[in-house]
């Protein structure tokens, strides 16, 4: 009996240890450079919205829309650059697509604070 409940016991830790690692490492839908190479013109926006999640802004120009989707890549807590990925869409679909890359700026580590770390006021 004692046999059981240690067996039991190693299985409920074990299960449990998983759900929490499966929890930590799950990440919302995003968009990265290999999705955005996916992309095809013609493909309908509402498959990327539902692939890649909502865009970080649409901005409306010349009867056209831009949707911005941004990927931080980061290094423990230190912003190292941002990709920005446009897609043009006209007519529920994709005519084309952008990417640019912003790298942070520089800061002189001996007087300023790192304006790039997350707890900078």
């Amino acid at each position: 009996m004692a046999a059981n409940k240690t067996k039991y016991r190693i299985l409920f830790g074990l299960t449990s240890g998983l759900l929490l690692l499966s929890g930590c490492f799950s990440r919302s839908s995003v968009m990265t450079r290999e999705s955005f190479d996916g992309i095809q013109v013609g493909t309908p926006i509402s498959e990327i919205e539902r692939s890649a999640g909502e865009p970080y802004a649409v901005h409306h120009k010349n009867g056209m829309d831009e949707y911005e989707y941004i990927e931080r890549v980061t290094t423990g807590n230190r912003l190292i650059y941002e990709n920005h990925y446009t897609i043009y869409v006209q007519n529920g679909q994709v005519v084309g697509k952008s990417v640019s890359q912003e790298k942070v700026p520089a800061f002189d580590l001996i007087y300023q604070d790192d304006p790039n770390h997350n707890a900078y006021p």
